[in-house]
């Protein structure tokens, strides 16, 4: 038991936490609710650590997208309709441009969401935007599929969420941060070198 919980402690914790949330923990301990606590206290723990990694990846992500899509179809390609982008990609960009009034291209990068640019690399793309630009952003180590790189987005994108909004992560953690780092290496050798040495994931996980 943690130094900080007490059996009291743990039966208010069950109550705050509900005990629909340690639903999967208590499964994972054997139904022992302090075994549960402590390993959502873990949890908590590797999901902060998390952090560095999963903001180096998608910020290198949409950085390398603009990159990309800056050199083939300008470097206001959000905005000038170059570019053929489905509706709900102009959609989004819209509302992105409202929220933020009268924005400059870098502000219209920060402010979409991780969805957005894991949307450019579908497969209702691949003719498009991928062979014209984006496979340019995925050979710093060898090339990759489109297929293959919106697969591990994606799912990389469905972890993040989970890691956003609290869920368990502890069975997954190890695999995903690992898999991220690779990603990232697939567009940036340097960045993933970086983002590798900033990262306390490991020493968490361990400990």
């Amino acid at each position: 038991m943690n130094d900080l919980r007490t059996a009291a402690i743990n039966q208010s914790l069950q109550r705050t936490i509900s005990r629909a949330r340690l639903g999967k923990y208590l499964v994972a301990t054997d139904e022992n609710l302090d075994a549960a606590i402590g390993l959502y206290e873990r949890n908590t723990r590797l999901s902060e650590a998390l952090y560095t990694t999963l903001q180096g990846l998608e910020i290198c992500l949409r950085n390398s997208i603009d990159y990309e899509m800056s050199a083939v179809y300008g470097c206001d390609w959000l905005t000038n309709g170059k570019p053929p982008l489905q509706q709900d990609a102009h959609m989004a960009i819209q509302d992105a441009i409202a929220k933020l009034g009268n924005p400059k291209q870098g502000d219209i990068v920060a402010e979409l969401k991780f969805s957005f640019w894991v949307g450019l690399l579908a497969q209702r793309y691949d003719a498009s935007l991928w062979r014209n630009a984006l496979h340019k952003g995925f050979k710093a180590k060898t090339g990759k599929k489109r297929k293959d790189v919106h697969g591990r987005m994606n799912a990389l994108r469905r972890f993040r969420n989970r890691v956003a909004h609290h869920e368990p992560i502890f069975g997954s953690a190890l695999q995903m941060h690992a898999e991220a780092l690779e990603a990232i290496e697939w567009m940036c050798l340097d960045t993933h070198a970086w983002v590798s040495a900033c990262s306390r994931f490991n020493e968490v996980y361990n400990s």
